[in-house]
């Protein structure tokens, strides 16, 4: 018994080795289900075509796993299966303990001896299984990554005198070429839901370009039709449909167009506990792809907390800069820049407030409605500095400038802006490390012709070399 252990640990932990020009740099997926469609990917061996991604069946798990996941998960992984192979063959000696000590030593074991070595051997059961479990876990976060590799997308021209920003010019390029230059954010859901979540996405696209990463939106509720006519499924999906304007995808490349549609819904769904045969379109699935194809982060009917996936996982992937420009205004009509230019000098009022401490201009520029952000963490237990403490000498930011700064008007009477803040290295608002700031505001007003009041304001430190470890809040109350 201990001899056939031995053999199947040794089988099971077989894998060929990586081949050459072959990638097997992958991380873990947080979060989400296993596809139970296996990927289009081939990579192929040009000389006996062998196919690196053909399922091999798999005795821990008792399931067919990819090659490349075997390999992937081999080369990141020594301990566990050393870990689970010593609970096997703990296991088979333990309950053979028996049979060990009459064959080998000539005498019966005693029944104290029996009942320990039983309870042990359970242990060493319970242990295999649970190690067996963690494995099948990272194996099918594997296999999830790289059956996105064949995911196509275009990326907006970078020419602005092209008639069609997604025309035939623009290669349709797979995640997997992408690689390297590019982070990917894909987000899957009914299209109403999708145009309020990319509300926020819309405010930063000059940061998501500027953190070189692109945003993949997929709408789901168009399924049915898509899985019906079939060819449908190359056909485009309108970002203008979903609240993007066409100045908004021509500023720069931050957001792309999802190809063969179907094969992305279909992908997107099966990262869902689905046991249904028709998946249910109203899910929302999120998840994030670094630069080597690994996941980063990911959810399912949870939006995304856009400022903080910037501050931990999309930091800019270029030094930022106090002399950066505001967005430009090109190609929008007269009263949209109007509105944007009064939105901005509102938001110059705030920071002039804040970094020399003028408490009633701070008054007078916050709503007095209160921010559901502060209300909750507030309601926790949370402490709120209130701004007479935060603007005394030694805790403002006295000397901080920003750059960069951006607007979306959603509505007559909804707005959000963004910039840069570098703070100067004086006063509690400021980073130690000296890393830059990202932050966003919300504001409101209840009529076109009534003054902008700011209802919620919101920093991060976001800057190449500094992951965020927490965020500041504020609203009229003060900041937490």
């Amino acid at each position: 018994i201990l001899l056939v252990s031995l053999c199947i640990s040794y089988t099971s932990c077989f894998t060929a080795p990586a081949r050459s020009g072959v990638n097997t740099k992958h991380r873990q997926h947080n979060g989400l289900q296993l596809p139970s469609s296996r990927s289009n990917s081939q990579l192929a061996m040009s000389n006996n075509g062998f196919d690196i991604s053909k399922p091999t069946f798999d005795l821990f798990s008792l399931r067919s796993i990819r090659q490349d996941a075997m390999i992937s998960y081999s080369s990141r992984n020594q301990s566990e299966p050393l870990r689970i192979n010593l609970y096997l063959i703990a296991a088979v000696a333990l309950f053979s303990f028996p049979t060990l000590s009459e064959a080998v030593i000539g005498e019966q074991a005693e029944l104290p001896a029996i009942v320990a070595s039983t309870a042990a051997g359970v242990g060493a059961v319970a242990l295999f299984f649970k190690e067996c479990n963690n494995r099948l876990k990272q194996l099918m976060r594997i296999e999830k990554e790289l059956n996105a590799e064949t995911l196509s997308i275009k990326l907006a021209t970078t020419n602005k005198f092209d008639d069609v920003i997604y025309g035939r010019s623009q290669p349709v390029l797979s995640l997997k070429t992408l690689r390297g230059n590019k982070r990917i954010l894909v987000i899957c859901g009914p299209s109403e839901k999708l145009k309020e979540i990319l509300v926020p996405f819309r405010t930063f696209r000059r940061r998501i370009a500027q953190a070189g990463s692109i945003i993949a939106v997929v709408p789901t509720d168009s399924m049915g039709d898509v899985i019906d006519t079939g060819p449908t499924t190359d056909r485009p999906i309108d970002l203008t449909d979903l609240g993007v304007t066409e100045t908004e995808l021509r500023s720069c490349q931050w957001v792309g167009q999802v190809q063969d549609v179907k094969s992305w819904v279909n992908y997107c769904q099966t990262l869902t506990d689905v046991s249904n045969d028709i998946p249910n379109s109203d899910d929302l699935i999120w998840f994030g792809l670094n630069y080597n194809g690994r996941s980063f982060a990911s959810a399912s009917n949870e939006d995304p907390r856009l400022l903080e996936i910037l501050g931990q996982n999309l930091r800019p992937a270029e030094l930022l800069d106090e002399t950066d420009e505001n967005e430009g205004t090109t190609g929008m009509n007269e009263d949209y820049v109007k509105l944007t230019n009064n939105i901005l000098k509102s938001q110059q009022t705030f920071y002039k407030s804040l970094t020399e401490g003028d408490l009633n201009g701070m008054k007078s520029i916050f709503s007095s409605k209160k921010a559901e952000e502060i209300s909750e963490i507030v309601d926790t237990g949370g402490r709120i500095d209130a701004w007479e403490s935060c603007l005394v000498e030694d805790a403002r930011p006295a000397g901080m400038v920003i750059s960069g700064s951006d607007a979306l008007i959603v509505s007559p009477t909804k707005a959000f802006t963004t910039c840069i803040e570098f703070p100067a290295n004086v006063g509690g608002y400021s980073d130690p490390s000296g890393a830059t700031l990202l932050a966003n505001q919300r504001w409101g007003r209840r009529s076109p012709e009534e003054e902008w009041k700011l209802e919620y304001h919101q920093t991060i430190p976001w800057s190449p070399d500094t992951r965020a470890g927490g965020t500041l809040r504020c609203d009229s109350r003060g900041c937490v």
